[in-house]
Parts: C-alpha cells; sequence; structure tokens
C-alpha cells in the first residue's frame, strides 16, 4: 500500500488535466465515465468513495489491455467533480513484467526512473503530450500506473 499512497500523494500537486485515458476524455463527470465504459466501471457508493482533497475516487473497474485484465481507478476533481486521475494496474505481482513490458511498447523507454531499493521499489516515469504517467513497482504489491494531466 506505501507505494499507491506515495503516488497519490503526488497528484495533490498535479495541474490541471488537459488530455485523455483510453475512452475517457479529461473532465468527464463520474457518470459520464461509467456510461463510456460500456458497463467495465461502476460507480462508488457515497459513502465509499476515497477523499483525498483535491481529488475524490468516484468509480472503479476494469479494463482489457492485451492479455491483461487490469483493474481501474478513476479520481475526480472534488470542486467541479471533473475527471482528472486515471490509475490502472495489474492484480498481482506475476503479471508486473508483462505490465511494465505494455507501458514502455505504448510510451518508449522511460523519461525517468527512480525508486528506493531499500523498499523494494521502483518508479517509471513518462509525459505524453500533456500528461503525466507514472509506473510503481514494489516487492509489496502489484504494479499499477498513474495517468493525469
Amino acid at each position: 500500500m506505501r507505494p499507491f499512497a506515495l503516488g497519490l500523494a503526488a497528484l495533490l500537486v498535479a495541474p490541471p488535466a488537459q488530455a485523455d485515458w483510453q475512452y475517457t476524455r479529461w473532465g468527464m463527470t463520474p457518470e459520464q465515465v461509467v456510461a463510456a465504459s460500456r458497463g467495465k466501471v461502476a460507480l462508488l457508493p457515497e459513502a465509499r468513495r476515497p477523499r483525498v482533497p483535491p481529488l475524490v475516487t468516484a468509480a472503479s473497474g476494469e479494463f482489457t489491455d492485451g492479455t491483461l485484465v487490469l483493474r481501474t481507478v478513476f479520481s475526480f476533481a472534488i470542486a467541479g467533480n471533473g475527471l482528472e486521475c486515471v490509475t490502472y494496474g495489474v492484480r498481482n505481482r506475476d503479471d508486473d513484467e508483462a505490465f511494465k513490458a505494455l507501458l514502455i511498447r505504448r510510451y518508449g523507454p522511460p523519461h525517468t526512473t527512480g525508486g528506493l531499493a531499500f523498499l523494494g521499489m521502483t518508479q517509471l516515469g513518462w509525459v505524453v503530450g500533456k500528461d503525466e504517467i507514472s509506473a510503481s513497482f514494489s516487492t509489496d504489491e502489484a504494479g499499477y500506473a498513474m495517468r493525469k494531466g
């Protein structure tokens, strides 16, 4: 859980989103994201929506990318209710290498690399248009990536 929390903290200083991810468009409402997913995403009940100002997570689901089934989480601006961040990742660490390879095929070699070796954590980063993509891999949990504008 530690890498996810660190990644989420990095989002708190994110500029307004400007681009898109898969079937979504930055600025969509939670209901629009659910509709665009064609049944792959569901709204979270109000009581189960994590809030880390300035964002609230309001929808989650799955997305199939090649042979990988990725869990997806959609975070929205508390003020304005527009989509600002998509977090997606594999369900178990056995798929980390395939997920990392998929990201590199799609976005090219990472523009940044880093991590905390003593915690068993590696981070890869890309800039695609105006979007920033940050992927985290660790010995404690399955890999995931966050895309924000």
